[in-house]
């Protein structure tokens, strides 16, 4: 019943598969039913609700449910992470990934590299994750020959890589005694880093936090590390979480004050850092804010990219798209396919500070929000690179 039901679930969001097995369904070029994802303002090479592949996969031994998007290849192989989470129904993992993996798409992008965007669901409690379970989304993983390589994300952990990365080739994020980059959140937080500065930049004409107000919304492995560069670098601080104690912990640690979770959004401050979940920037939200800039690691913090953002901008906030200064954490994966090199993933990451500068400072020019700005950028690259290819002797 299980297959049965996650099946018409998705059909009713997809339509029928295009190919149906004993226990996986697959659509090609699939688009979701009246997806909330929007249409970008452009000519359609970047299209976040058109995927080229989605695959569900239930493996009745272990108990595995999981579903793989692999969004667009067009600039090499789909790259994202796995999501473990006790998702109410596949409809729901479903909508989750195909809006993360068209992120992805978006993100390695804007950060130069190689790479399409891909994201995958395990339906499930992590808690209770099985060696079998992990042995079975392998084999998934494997038969999709390279389209999609995988990481860590929410509910997954560098011990589920290192168990992956024996049974598939087809993963990064290992631990280094693996040859892998291991965790990800310090090259990510720095990333943000090098955005809000050049936001500052941009909105006040000096990237210095010193006396500056910061309001950090979720103090996990990136929030926690952004909250104490700001305060290390003179800002006043404050932290919220839903887990208060781990942000009355961080704040006693680097003297920042603990607000309530619910309300942080709406704090006057001069830089807004959503580091926890998506869709917190949204017609509800929006309204309520009290900030100059808005910069975090938090995915998809628009409800809808890009409408939201120019209500943003007319707020006069300064919005740095989170798919350009989160993407610390791709880049250090994505230098594990050639050789894992500290030294050539920071490199790479220092070019968040001029994109994003630039980035900000064309949506001003033209007058659009600086989510059609990295949008427009987006849609060049992709575009670009498929002209190329069907002028290639090898296309």
């Amino acid at each position: 019943m299980t297959f049965d039901s996650d099946r018409a679930q998705m059909e009713r969001l997809l339509g029928p598969p295009d190919d149906i097995g004993s226990d996986s369904l697959r659509w090609f070029d699939a688009r979701l039913r009246g997806g909330d994802a929007p249409m970008p303002p452009m000519a359609g090479a970047y299209d976040p609700r058109r995927h080229e592949e989605i695959l569900y996969h239930h493996d009745a031994a272990s108990g595995l449910r999981a579903i793989v998007t692999v969004h667009s290849t067009a600039l090499g192989p789909s790259l994202g992470g796995t999501r473990w989470h006790p998702y109410p129904d596949a409809g729901a993992a479903l909508q989750d990934v195909l809006r993360l993996s068209a992120a992805m798409t978006a993100k390695s992008a804007l950060a130069g590299l190689d790479l399409g965007g891909g994201k995958a669901a395990v339906i499930g409690n992590p808690a209770e994750r099985t060696p079998a379970q992990l042995a079975a989304y392998a084999r998934l993983i494997d038969g999709l020959e390279g389209r999609y390589i995988t990481t860590t994300d929410v509910g997954t952990t560098t011990a589920d890589i290192d168990v992956l990365s024996e049974l598939t080739r087809y993963v990064v994020g290992a631990s280094p005694a693996r040859g892998g980059s291991g965790d990800t959140s310090a090259l990510t937080s720095e990333t943000v880093m090098l955005g809000m500065r050049a936001a500052l930049r941009v909105a006040f004409g000096d990237e210095s936090l010193e006396g500056s107000r910061v309001v950090v919304v979720g103090v996990g492995k990136v929030g926690s590390r952004v909250a104490r560069a700001c305060a290390q670098h003179g800002a006043s601080v404050g932290v919220a979480d839903v887990r208060r104690d781990e942000a009355e912990r961080l704040a006693a640690e680097i003297g920042a004050d603990v607000l309530d979770a619910g309300t942080a959004y709406a704090e006057r401050c001069d830089v807004l850092s959503p580091n926890a979940l998506g869709g917190v920037l949204n017609e509800g939200s929006i309204p309520e804010l009290r900030c100059r800039v808005i910069c975090g690691a938090a995915n998809n913090q628009l409800l809808r990219d890009p409408e939201d953002a120019a209500l943003i901008a007319g707020r006069g906030i300064l919005y740095a798209p989170d798919y350009v200064v989160s993407a610390g954490g791709v880049i250090n994966v994505a230098v594990e396919l050639g050789g894992y090199s500290e030294d050539r993933a920071r490199a790479i990451a220092s070019r968040v500070h001029p994109t994003t500068r630039e980035l900000l400072e064309m949506s001003q020019e033209l007058g659009i929000s600086t989510a059609e700005a990295a949008l427009r950028r987006v849609e060049d690259r992709i575009a670009t690179a498929r002209v190329a290819g069907s002028t290639s002797p090898t296309a």
